[in-house]
């Protein structure tokens, strides 16, 4: 859920950029939409992807990745205010509950739950 959860920054700056834009993107203005909704799109497919068993790594990824990127955000003077204590612990506590070792017992425990006999993926016989 707080993956899901970290998902609403960048979709938050994605609204905000396609709304101040007026539907209009000159020059590179199209990149603040689609960055953010890329980044978006990595965020529910790790949740969804932590929450099926097959990754932890995904969701730890691009939820540590949102956390250090609004973290230079407000050191470098772009980001203030009292949503930025939401907007980076969110994403930090995801990173770490999806990297906890018992996380990826369980995710490994359901990888090879649905891996056929013998651990190959081929139903050809070895030669």
């Amino acid at each position: 859920m707080l993956g899901l959860l970290s998902a609403a920054v960048p979709a938050l700056i994605a609204f905000l950029a396609v709304a101040f834009s007026g539907g209009r993107f000159d020059g590179g203005g199209w990149a603040v939409v689609v960055v953010p909704l890329g980044y978006l799109v990595g965020l529910v497919v790790g949740a969804v992807l932590l929450l099926l068993g097959r990754s932890w790594l995904v969701l730890a990824v691009f939820t540590g990745t949102m956390a250090v990127l609004v973290t230079v955000g407000y050191v470098t003077g772009g980001l203030g205010g009292g949503f930025l204590e939401l907007a980076v612990l969110v994403p930090l506590v995801a990173t770490v509950l999806a990297a906890l070792p018992g996380v990826r017992r369980w995710v490994a425990a359901r990888r090879a739950a649905t891996r056929p006999a013998g651990g190959t993926r081929s139903a050809r016989p070895a030669r």
